[in-house]
């Protein structure tokens, strides 16, 4: 299958309604009639039905009640209220004890209706839920308001009536029976729990003021003090900071010893004082303090910085005169006075010094070194550790103490917290019964709901049903889906092209002209009584005609699409016979023939040769004749009126023309052909009736498909495709053949529509209406020309096949 082909089986899957529709318009149209019919046919058979209908106002006469929703005093949502309230009324009017109420209280069984329930066996109530609809709300704005609309249909206008009265008389006779036997019912009930509520609440508070009198706790106000709470807290609090301290001074112990241990006895004084903290360095020095006495104090330690002013002022004037001998004996010798004299000086000054020295140096001679200051420290920090060891101990026996004793009082608190919330309760409920007893007992007159008729039940004048205007409607509705699915079942059976898409997608070559169904009384009328040639051949006799531009178009479209591939030789063919291609063929070749090409038109249809019948010439000699060597090339061709335009007709009769045309006969005919002649048409048998075009058409250029679409279905079509898809032959082109104006309305084939031949006439109109005279020739000259010209072109392909798309689109007379 063709890339083509391939696109078209993907397109052929969608659906096109409005074409559907355009084509089976008339399925469309009956199938609406018929509804239509139908539905009158109803109504002027259906039984006529009438209906009454009453409004019902529903609320509640106490509207305190109403607004406080249940008896427990938990307010509701009244929206809520209000839908529950219309639900139970709709139901109400339902209800199969109202309904048979409503019969024996009407007498309904009197009626009609109701007596031929009676005699079927049926059921009365059953009868009467069929008929009956009950609405809520109103319309518009007041569709939330608190009414009931009731309808009933019959076929007899007062029983509609009468039925509705009478359930709506049962309706208000069960509401109110039922109104005055709850409220005297639940004035008892309410009583007898008030005398209930009233003793629970005396007991509970009796309970709970006995055991809040034995609760050992201390009242200050409103508040309660729990003392074994209180102490509690503060024995935990106390027992932490023992805890705490106890963790410290094992951890500085421990930290010590093994650094010891670690070290040995090769630690030095900065290995011992390393081990003590600034905290632990100032408590021992506060003990070191103690054990030295007073040079250690800190009264001597205050006064030691005036003592050193002091001894820096001796040591000056000492260093002075010392300095101050040492001049003069350089000066004036050892022995001089003034030497002496400065010596004597100094050793009154060092005898002063030496007798006013502090006495804490021998002293300090017995300052502890740091090893014996880290086992100081070792021995008050395993005191410390045995003190709060024994702390701890005391405060976790008191704790347990004090804990037990609180877990009594908070149980005690506890049960005297669920007496106080049973007071509360029994209070609340003591509360609550006696409001409800008080509103009972206000409200007794006015309790229940209030049903107030707003709209009574009378007699329809006018039957509801049927009406002409819905039954019309639905029947028109009804009718239109008949219509669409005869439409569908219509397009589903039928195997006809419906589009040139379809066509074009099938044969996987390009449609290139459409050729109407022409009328053979107008054919003749246009005819040339002198010419020998058929009126069917309208290129000759009318060549200023719509039908003849139709093959214009064909011709143009063929010479443009063949001319980048050289094409000489075409082969025209169908799919059965029938198919109009020796009339289509023969026409072009006369279009082609008019631009003033030598055209060579070889009549192959040996077995229903028709050529030399349109042509007016014999059919002998011929193809036959030359294929079996009994003429030349020469005496097998036949000239004809048409000016550049041979024919080669069948010949004389053959009982094997297929053996004929596989010859070589037919190859050296091909060849002188094309020698002599600018183009070649062969006009072949159907491809589907005999073998000849399958022989024929490996030898030629191109091969053009000629399809009736009215009477060729899909299918003939396909196989006609693929007869030549196996001798590996492509359809050229496709002419589509014998389109009457209806199916060009219906059809929109290549989408040509209704102005597929308007645009021709209208063409013809402006440019071809003048008769032919001798200029004829300038004008096929010129036309010529301009084919001549476009085929020079480097967009020629693009542009001309817009243009050919563009007149086959507006083409329709």
């Amino acid at each position: 299958m063709t890339e083509s082909t391939k696109s078209f089986s993907f397109a052929s899957g969608e659906i096109d309604p409005l074409g559907m529709i355009r084509r089976r318009w008339r399925l469309l149209v009956f199938g609406v009639f018929v509804g239509i019919a139908l539905s009158a046919l109803y109504y002027t058979t259906a039984t006529q039905q009438y209906q009454s209908s009453i409004e019902v106002l529903v609320g509640q006469r106490s509207s305190e009640m109403t607004s406080r929703g249940t008896i427990n005093g938990n307010s509701g949502s009244g929206e809520s209220i209000r839908d529950d309230q219309l639900a139970t009324h709709m139901r109400l009017f339902i209800a199969r004890k109202v309904l048979t109420q409503a019969i024996e209280l009407g007498d309904l069984t009197q009626y009609p209706s109701f007596a031929e329930i009676r005699q079927s066996g049926g059921s009365y109530v059953d009868h009467i839920l069929d008929s009956i609809e009950v609405e809520r709300g109103g319309d518009g704005n007041a569709q939330n308001a608190m009414v009931l609309r009731v309808t009933y249909r019959a076929n007899d206008p007062e029983e509609a009536a009468m039925v509705l009265s009478s359930i709506y008389n049962s309706y208000k006779t069960y509401i109110d029976s039922q109104d005055q036997d709850k409220s005297k019912l639940a004035v008892e009930l309410i009583d007898a729990a008030r005398e209930t509520h009233e003793k629970e609440l005396r007991d509970a508070d009796e309970d709970y003021r006995n055991y809040v009198a034995s609760v050992p706790v201390l009242l200050e106000g409103d508040k309660v003090r729990d003392i074994h709470k209180e102490r509690l807290a503060d024995i935990e609090k106390e027992l932490n900071d023992v805890r705490s301290g106890l963790a410290e001074s094992k951890s500085r112990l421990e930290v010590i010893e093994s650094t010891l241990e670690r070290n040995g006895g090769t630690t030095g004084d900065m290995g011992h004082l390393a081990l003590l903290s600034q905290k632990e360095v100032e408590r021992l020095k506060f003990f070191l303090d103690m054990a030295r006495g007073g040079a250690q104090s800190e009264a001597f330690q205050a006064a030691q910085p005036m003592r050193a002013e002091v001894a820096k002022a001796q040591y000056n004037r000492l260093l002075d005169l010392i300095q101050k001998e040492k001049a003069l004996s350089d000066t004036f010798g050892p022995e001089h006075p003034l030497v002496e004299a400065a010596r004597e000086e100094t050793m009154i000054t060092r005898q002063f010094i030496d007798a006013n020295r502090p006495e804490n140096t021998a002293r300090e001679q017995k300052d502890m070194d740091p090893a014996e200051m880290v086992m100081t420290y070792v021995m008050l920090l395993k005191n410390d550790i045995s003190e709060f060891e024994m702390r701890k101990a005391v405060l976790l026996s008191e704790s347990q103490k004090e804990m037990l004793l609180a877990k009594e009082v908070e149980a005690d608190f506890m049960k005297a917290g669920a007496l106080r919330a049973i007071r509360s309760r029994a209070q609340s409920r003591y509360d609550q019964v006696i409001e409800r007893l008080q509103e009972l007992e206000l409200s007794r007159s006015y309790a229940g709901f209030s049903t107030d008729l707003l709209a009574s039940a009378e007699v329809p004048m006018n039957p509801v049903w049927p009406r002409l205007s819905i039954v019309l409607a639905i029947g028109l509705v009804n009718g239109a889906i008949l219509g669409l699915i005869l439409v569908v079942a219509a397009e589903t059976l039928d195997s006809t092209f419906s589009s040139v898409e379809e066509l074009e997608g099938t044969t996987g070559a390009a449609v290139i002209a459409h050729v109407p169904r022409m009328a053979l009384r107008d054919l003749r009328k246009a005819a040339n009584v002198k010419s020998m040639l058929d009126p069917s051949l309208m290129t000759f006799h009318s060549p200023r005609s719509p039908e003849a531009e139709i093959f214009r178009v064909g011709r143009t479209s063929m010479m443009i699409a063949n001319r980048k591939g050289s094409v000489q030789t075409i082969m025209v063919t169908s799919p059965q016979p029938g198919d109009g291609k020796s009339t289509t063929i023969s026409n072009m070749a006369i279009s082609f023939a008019q631009t003033g090409k030598k055209v060579l038109l070889i009549d192959a249809d040996m077995r229903r040769p028709v050529i030399a019948k349109l042509f007016g010439i014999d059919q002998e000699p011929g193809l036959s004749d030359y294929l079996e060597r009994r003429i030349p090339f020469e005496g097998a061709v036949t000239r004809t009126e048409v000016a550049n335009l041979d024919i080669v007709p069948n010949g004389g009769p053959t009982a094997e023309p297929a053996e004929l045309l596989e010859s070589v006969q037919l190859t050296r005919l091909l060849q002188e052909a094309c020698a002599k002649y600018d183009l070649v048409l062969i006009d072949a048998p159907p491809v589907l009736a005999v073998a000849d075009p399958a022989i024929i058409a490996p030898m030629v250029d191109s091969v053009l498909l000629t399809v009736r679409v009215i009477k060729n279905g899909r299918s003939i079509v396909e196989d006609a495709v693929r007869v030549l898809h196996d001798i590996q032959v492509e359809p050229t082109a496709v002419i589509v053949n014998g389109v009457d104006k209806n199916a060009l309305r219906s059809y929109q084939y290549g989408g040509y529509g209704q102005n597929k031949y308007g645009y021709v006439g209208r063409y013809h109109h402006q440019y071809g209406s003048k008769p032919v005279t001798k200029d004829d020739s300038n004008t096929t000259t010129l036309e010529d020309t301009w084919e001549n010209r476009l085929r020079h072109s480097d967009d020629l392909g693009s542009r001309l096949h817009h243009n050919i798309d563009r007149l086959n689109e507006i083409v329709k007379n």
